[in-house]
């Protein structure tokens, strides 16, 4: 992912976790104590009172979010290069191996400067065929580039799993600092004080484990849709490729 997606998917998130923030807690300043309060309140609300825990954990919630949909916008657009008729689809079309040549040069004109994780692989696969004109080799650069691929995608999507725990953890973080407090006040008596302090603790790891639920969601649709992508890439190679080539 460039740097320049980075910085706007940070300052999405910033901007929407402070609206936020700002949000709960003016409303939790203007009203009583009630469901309305205490659900400011669990939101992040009472901000000097633990509420800027809640800040960082929707903070990581949103750069996660918006990460995750780039890569399925990514993945939508990977998807047009099977429109693009790179191989012939027919049935009982076969291929010459003169015609590979012909592929390649048909392939990197399409491409015309736009990246496809199928262009590459198809370019490389009729590469190889060019350079020892044996099938069985072709077929190996095309599982040595597939298992390639998925690599790159996990090492790109690494900053995802890593937000993925950050989220729990801040709530947990939150609740351990909460306990501590209400421990430090104990002594005063106050078991109202004691028990909003320990209220506010707890509200730390209810709000980051409903956020974290649904940003595990979306980050298993994620890896569902980059699995399937270059299963299929290797399939649509394989069938409409490596298997019409007609060998003397």
């Amino acid at each position: 992912m460039k740097i320049n997606d980075n910085f706007v998917h940070l300052t999405k998130s910033t901007t929407i976790s402070l609206g936020i923030a700002i949000s709960m807690s003016v409303g939790f300043h203007s009203t009583s104590e009630g469901i309305a309060n205490r659900l400011f309140v669990l939101l992040g609300g009472d901000f000097t009172g633990g509420g800027y825990i809640q800040l960082l954990t929707f903070f990581a919630f949103f750069w996660a979010q918006f990460e995750i949909l780039d890569y399925l916008k990514d993945m939508k657009r990977e998807k047009k290069a099977f429109t693009k008729k790179l191989l012939p689809t027919e049935d009982k079309h076969l291929i010459l191996p003169s015609e590979v040549n012909n592929i390649q040069l048909k392939t990197s004109e399409i491409e015309n400067g736009k990246s496809y994780l199928l262009i590459t692989m198809i370019k490389k696969a009729c590469l190889k065929f060019r350079a020892t004109k044996s099938v069985p080799e072709m077929m190996e650069i095309i599982s040595i580039q597939t298992e390639i691929n998925k690599e790159l995608a996990e090492s790109d999507q690494s900053n995802i799993r890593y937000l993925t725990w950050v989220i729990p953890s801040i709530g947990f973080v939150g609740t351990v600092l909460g306990i501590s407090q209400a421990l430090m006040i104990a002594n005063s008596g106050d078991m109202k004080l004691i028990t909003a302090t320990l209220g506010v603790a707890f509200d730390t790891t209810l709000v980051s484990l409903v956020l974290s639920i649904i940003v595990m969601w979306y980050y298993h649709r994620l890896q569902k849709e980059t699995d399937y992508l270059h299963a299929s890439i290797k399939e649509f190679v394989i069938e409409n490729l490596v298997n019409r080539i007609e060998i003397d």
